[in-house]
């Protein structure tokens, strides 16, 4: 009974402190933006601070054209989100079944996922000249086709897990009842797959939405999201903590609210084909 108990605290205690590193980055994130300058910059640190303000709050929400940022990031997120989604999908639908002859679609597959792990550094120059050339910098279009085009990989590969774990004989029954390709793909196994296409989508706007590298690369005023706008909180000469943290704290807000609206499609789609009979 000893070793069992012993056990058992070890577990939640280890548990426990997961937690605890996983959320305290938050905590500290929307302490630090409710406190004045100076307990921002103390030392040893304020965790729990006896005095509080909105003003970091109150700063950002008036500064100059904030919610033009705010609508860029959103709109580019979630036209980035759908297209991504969307042709990731048919993709991987398409790759998912027979059609192609084995070693093409790993060959298919394994260049897809090569392309997936290049750092996005290196592809930031070529995107940089190609929306230059095309006059797409700092225009919503341009970052949408980029984050769309970044995310491909990474649906495709997810997506295929989902539709590879759907029953052939479904699939072989569209078929024998007369249904396109095109019919197969939205009304049979894009409905299936719905906890998957969940999970997909809130990873995917989850990177637009703090997608920061091509965002400060491809825009400049007119399109500038909000990743952006933190950054210019950091300078040479100064380091505003409060509004930077204020304004980090609300970008948090979209997400919440997206993956609670999303949470029971997001908790049966990270377990999609885990149990098998």
């Amino acid at each position: 009974m000893k070793f069992n108990y012993f056990q058992v605290s070890f577990k939640y205690t280890f548990l426990i402190t997961i937690i605890f590193i996983f959320i305290f980055p938050t905590f500290w994130l929307f302490t630090t933006s409710i406190k004045f300058e100076i307990d921002a910059l103390q030392f040893p640190p304020i965790f729990f601070p006896e005095r509080i303000t909105i003003q970091n709050y109150i700063k950002v929400i008036d500064s100059e054209n904030i919610f033009n940022y705010f609508t860029n990031s959103f709109s580019i997120s979630i036209l980035s989100t759908f297209f991504g989604v969307i042709l990731g999908s048919m993709a991987a639908f398409s790759l998912s079944k027979y059609y192609l002859s084995f070693r093409i679609r790993q060959g298919l597959l394994i260049w897809i996922l090569i392309i997936r792990i290049f750092p996005p550094i290196v592809t930031a120059i070529p995107y940089f000249v190609i929306m230059r050339n095309l006059k797409l910098t700092d225009t919503q279009l341009g970052l949408i086709i980029t984050h769309t085009t970044f995310v491909l990989p990474f649906v495709i590969w997810l997506m295929l897990g989902f539709f590879q774990d759907l029953p052939k004989e479904i699939d072989q029954a569209a078929i024998i009842d007369g249904c396109s390709f095109k019919q197969r793909f939205f009304h049979i196994s894009l409905p299936l797959t719905l906890p998957g296409l969940a999970t997909t989508s809130i990873f995917t706007f989850i990177y637009s939405w703090t997608e920061f590298l091509y965002a400060s690369m491809l825009t400049s005023r007119n399109a500038k999201t909000l990743p952006v706008v933190i950054a210019g909180f950091m300078s040479d000469k100064f380091l505003r903590w409060g509004e930077m943290t204020a304004l980090a704290s609300l970008m948090i807000v979209p997400v919440l609210i997206f993956a609670f609206w999303a949470q029971k499609y997001l908790i049966s789609g990270l377990t999609f084909g885990a149990v098998k009979e």
